[in-house]
């Protein structure tokens, strides 16, 4: 018979695990494209750096040839607590990709439902349209290169 508390901590874990995960692409239902973008935050955006927050970049076209860039392209940005995020411009209730949402500060808006999604933190809707937040995409930083994969 197993311990009481391994149970409980096993369970703690399992869910923390489960609630902290990095991508919601199980949760979404925007569709699976490939994300491949690396940004040289040194040289291309030199002020795009966790401690000036709430910034964002905008990604709608491949840069190079390598690039892969979503569904509907990706937003990138920096949340409150100077934390790289990225998400898919495609809104997870209308699922257009010709008609991505269009993002204004810290705030990214459907063209189609009126939708707006929060960028200070992790995209989640504002008024409740939608039930998803914006697709999430996983980001690194090197410190001279800000890499957005999925």
């Amino acid at each position: 018979m197993r311990h009481p508390l391994t149970l409980t901590l096993t369970l703690t874990l399992t869910l923390t695990l489960a609630l902290t995960s990095c991508h919601n692409d199980a949760l979404s239902n925007v569709p699976n494209y490939p994300v491949r973008i690396d940004v040289d935050i040194q040289n291309e955006h030199p002020s795009f750096v966790p401690a000036c927050p709430c910034q964002s970049l905008v990604f709608t076209e491949k840069r190079y040839e390598y690039e892969a860039i979503g569904y509907a392209g990706v937003v990138v940005w920096i949340n409150i607590n100077g934390e790289y995020r990225a998400a898919d411009l495609c809104c997870p209730r209308c699922l257009l990709r010709s008609k991505p949402v269009v993002v204004d500060g810290m705030l990214a808006q459907c063209p189609t439902c009126g939708e707006s999604f929060d960028l200070t933190t992790y995209g989640f809707p504002t008024k409740g349209i939608a039930d998803q937040p914006l697709k999430s995409y996983g980001v690194s930083y090197t410190g001279i290169v800000l890499h957005v994969r999925n």
